[in-house]
């Protein structure tokens, strides 16, 4: 095969297979998909959408549809965030207002705070836009901003320039299931106003919570422009509507709109979307979905309590992921790889982490597969460690440091 003149933030750079599994024959505990019965009926909204032609089936707005940007402000100062139209940008989803955020702030090298582990697409998307990285432990109350401050300080003292941006998801982190702590969330942003960085907050499960009260987001906290929200609809919706939102201080917004190459996302699915926003659907919606995830979590927890006890993990309180801690000395890249042969597609926790990945981790979704699917799924993965543990390529009976 021809060698191709790739750039450099590609050449190196493929596309994990972990990624790409369409298999019908697996049970998928991997990809946070939406659970298919859960999927709500949008004919109505369909219908008005097909009703408003000349709108829909044009190019959209760049910033996005008035009604779509009006009705996300609403949906935002429910949770104490002040936003107006002037700070929303409609995106392709959250992902793509990271993307964006990436290209209007980052040079090559320059640094980004994460929490080890973070969300694995967000890795993939700081490491093409050639970051470098501070990663940053979590324990119960989330991100340690003891630690941020300390290496912030000797990065001072070095003479090294401050990182640009910080990336956290504070509710229901992806993958822990962890929520940052009231004032954690409160120091992070004075240290991102003393050091001179942007913070953005990844909010896709906030409002897919099973328990306990709800936090004031860091957005909400911010008077200074300092916070980049990204939301979406993926999780509380429907992911293959691809409608995200960015909510920034406008000078921020504008920039990002000005390289979003797409010129405008699609005016239909952002028509439907504002349809249910303005009716009300969109909150009973989500509640239907957060009782499903809910008994999901439930059922997974159960299963591992019956199938896989050795197996380590913090029930998450809302969200769609549980992060669990493989027994013994095992590689969760070798185990991936041997579940597939069980028929079970898995995320390794090693996607997980931008440096120094603890190796014995899986990142598991209770959100595609249906309760007896998630039993199987569990009590299969079981059979796969147990039968790599024969083999001797783990020491079963010892717990991952």
């Amino acid at each position: 095969m021809s060698e191709f003149r790739y750039a450099a933030r590609a050449a190196n750079v493929i596309a994990p297979a972990a990624f790409a599994h369409h298999r019908s024959d697996m049970l998928k505990l991997s990809a946070g998909n939406a659970y298919p019965p859960a999927l709500p009926d949008l004919s109505a909204e369909v219908a008005e959408a097909l009703r408003r032609r000349d709108e829909t089936l044009q190019y959209g707005p760049l910033y996005g549809i008035d009604d779509l940007r009006d009705a996300i402000a609403a949906y935002l100062h429910d949770d104490g965030i002040v936003a107006d139209r002037e700070n929303i940008l409609v995106v392709n989803g959250a992902k793509h207002g990271l993307e964006l955020a990436c290209r209007v702030f980052l040079e090559p090298g320059d640094a980004v705070i994460l929490t080890g582990p973070t969300y694995l697409t967000a890795v993939s998307i700081f490491q093409a836009n050639e970051a470098s990285f501070v990663s940053i432990g979590q324990d119960e109350d989330g991100m340690i901003v003891e630690e941020l401050e300390e290496k912030l300080r000797a990065r001072s003292l070095a003479g090294l320039p401050a990182p640009k941006l910080l990336f956290d998801t504070p509710d229901f982190h992806n993958p822990t299931g962890i929520t940052l702590s009231a004032p954690r969330r409160q120091r992070i942003l004075e240290l991102a106003h003393e050091y001179d960085f942007m913070v953005i907050e990844d909010d896709p499960y906030r409002r897919v919570r099973f328990e306990g009260a709800a936090l004031a987001p860091v957005k909400s906290l911010d008077t200074a422009g300092r916070v980049i929200g990204l939301g979406t609809t993926s999780k509380i919706l429907a992911p293959g509507l691809k409608i995200g939102w960015v909510n920034a201080a406008p000078q921020v917004m504008r920039r990002m709109a000005a390289i979003k190459a797409d010129g405008g996302s699609s005016p239909f699915t952002q028509r439907i979307v504002a349809e249910l926003m303005r009716g009300g659907r969109l909150a009973a919606i989500t509640a239907g979905i957060t009782k499903v995830m809910h008994r999901h979590r439930d059922v997974m927890v159960a299963a591992f309590a019956r199938h896989f006890p050795e197996a380590g993990f913090v029930a998450p309180k809302g969200g769609y992921f549980l992060w669990v801690e493989l027994p013994g000395d095992v590689d969760s890249d070798a185990f991936a790889r041997h579940a597939e042969k069980f028929g079970i597609s898995v995320f390794s926790g090693r996607l997980s982490y931008a440096e120094s990945p603890r190796t014995n981790f899986l990142r598991l979704s209770y959100s595609f597969c249906s309760p007896a699917e998630i039993e199987q799924g569990v009590a299969t993965l079981a059979r796969a460690f147990h039968d790599l543990a024969e083999s001797g390529k783990v020491a079963a009976g010892q717990h991952g440091a």
